[in-house]
């Protein structure tokens, strides 16, 4: 019972999907759009009113000329009592049509009184031409003008109007439709057979609606499709400007800003709106605004720079900035920039490289730093121009005080020393610590020895100033090695290493805390010299 049940339901439908397919080839759906029908209504409205003056004018022309040649061919004349009456009424009701067409506003009632009235003018038409085969033709032109509405229910009523007409004057008066007495003999046969003519010519205009229709859908189809993968593409760019970190603007070829993304507001403090129209180089440091290029004649179309920009609050943050050139794009038309706040970066950048050149202790050079500065300005040393000097300093009984005051007082020494050498030197030397408790200067303009020993006799007598630490007051003293560059003679390292042997040896010898590197000098370390600290060094020790 249940699989007979089944069966009933699966054979209704299929049935009702036949019947769907079928009225979807035999009855289209294909409704106009409101201006579509607008302007194809207005046409088929003049067609109608211009067959008024035609008909007229016809109907003038063959008055005499359709009685001749009927009466010639032994035929009936048509303009009986009844068919004149006939003429008339069908002339008076397309007068109505035309009439009606013009006050009927709705899509359905106007476009039926200009169906009828078209297939009235067809039939007054043959009708006045005395059946005339040619004139027939007509009918096909009506049912392709009706055609035009789209609308299956008034070309199924011009079909049946016409099939009707056809076997009612067929009868009754065929002389209103034929001019041949073989045809007016045959009345039935002959409606038949114009009305099969017009339904084959409806069942051509129904195959080639559902053409346009299946055609309209695929195209409306692809259409939606790809309006809808633009607007989510739209929607997906959209949502990736709007929130990116970043800010997104075009400038326009005259330099002023066309639209911002909301990032402005949220990097830079500007309501997005606010800065339309604002000339964007006014939000660039002065001094970095050469490097903002927005000719669009020459260049590269894409460009970048670290500059620094204004934000609202007034203070300058560094934004690196891409400008891409657009103008070759209508939807953009510009400058697209980006801006990254980049100021947190930078200075974690600049950071690194200040600790990398520089001792974490007493913010001096370090050796790296120092002996790069060196190589630098030794390189730069012409023959007959001003001389070279380095200062080789180490700092005597600092071993003592770490262990008798501890670490914190021996560094807080070791700065308090960099602070003093600084003190000592000119602007355009350098001071750095090359590591313990060893300094070096590199004195630049150097004429003689007589400025490399004034300058560490100042040391001298600056470091051994009194200063306080901790409570206690200590005063260094060091020993300090002197080594003079003649331009193009030496390298670097030998040059320190001269510097650290003369110190070697102010160290070592009585009487003096200074040295000038001699040749022949030998590295105290070489003649198995130990060289020890001085417990006394330290006037804090006293």
């Amino acid at each position: 019972m249940k699989f007979a049940q089944f069966g009933v339901a699966a054979t209704e439908h299929a049935v009702v999907g036949r019947m769907s397919r079928f009225r979807d080839v035999v009855l289209p759906q294909a409704r106009l759009s409101d201006e579509a029908f607008r302007a194809r209504h207005r046409v088929l409205r003049i067609v109608l009113w211009v067959q008024l003056p035609l008909l007229g004018l016809f109907a003038l022309l063959n008055s005499d000329e359709t009685g001749t040649a009927v009466a010639d061919m032994g035929g009936m004349d048509h303009r009986t009592a009844g068919g004149e009456f006939v003429e008339q009424a069908m002339a008076a009701l397309l007068v109505v049509c035309a009439l009606a067409s013009v006050v009927i506003r709705s899509r359905r009632g106007g476009a039926g009184v200009v169906s009828l009235g078209l297939l009235l003018s067809a039939a007054l038409l043959v009708s006045i031409g005395g059946g005339l085969t040619d004139l027939h033709f007509a009918y096909f032109l009506v049912v392709g003008l009706i055609s035009m509405y789209q609308d299956w229910l008034w070309l199924v009523m011009s079909v049946l109007l016409v099939t009707v007409q056809h076997l009612v004057l067929g009868v009754l008066a065929p002389a209103m439709l034929y001019s041949s007495p073989g045809a007016m003999g045959s009345p039935v046969r002959f409606a038949l057979l114009h009305a099969g003519f017009i339904l084959g010519s409806g069942a051509i205009q129904l195959a080639y609606w559902r053409f346009i229709v299946s055609a309209q859908r695929q195209a409306d189809q692809v259409r939606a499709d790809t309006e809808r993968d633009v607007r989510r593409s739209a929607e997906r760019f959209e949502a990736l400007v709007q929130d990116s970190s970043d800010v997104l603007s075009v400038v326009g070829r005259d330099g002023r800003i066309v639209s911002a993304s909301r990032a402005a507001e949220r990097v830079m403090g500007y309501r997005p709106a606010g800065l339309t129209g604002v000339d964007y180089k006014s939000l660039i440091h002065p001094d970095d605004v050469a490097q903002i290029d927005l000719g669009t004649d020459h260049g590269p179309r894409e460009r970048r720079a670290e500059v620094r920009t204004r934000h609202a609050d007034g203070s300058w943050h560094w934004h690196e900035v891409t400008l891409q050139d657009m103008f070759d794009n209508p939807a953009v038309a510009g400058w697209v920039v980006n801006h990254r706040d980049v100021t947190e970066r930078r200075m974690l950048l600049q950071r690194l490289e200040y600790e990398a050149a520089h001792d974490a202790l007493t913010g001096l050079p370090n050796r790296g730093r120092l002996l790069g500065e060196l190589a630098d300005r030794l390189a730069d040393t012409a023959p007959g121009g001003s001389g070279l000097a380095v200062l080789y300093l180490d700092l005597d009984g600092f071993k003592q005080v770490n262990d008798r005051y501890g670490h914190e007082t021996g560094d807080a020494l070791l700065i308090a020393v960099g602070h003093s050498l600084q003190r000592c030197v000119m602007g355009a030397d350098m001071v750095g610590r090359l590591g313990g408790d060893e300094f070096a200067a590199v004195l630049n303009r150097i004429t003689g020895p007589g400025d490399a020993i004034a300058v560490a006799t100042r040391i001298l007598a600056d470091v051994g100033q009194s200063v306080t630490i901790n409570g206690r007051d200590f005063s260094a003293r060091v020993s300090i090695g002197i080594a003079l560059a003649e331009p193009g003679s030496i390298d670097t390292d030998d040059l320190l290493h001269r510097a650290d042997t003369a110190m070697y040896h102010a160290k070592r010898d009585a009487g003096t805390s200074w040295r000038i590197y001699a040749d022949g000098m030998q590295d105290p370390g070489v003649l198995g010299l130990p060289i020890e600290d001085d417990p006394l060094a330290v006037a804090g020790l006293r």
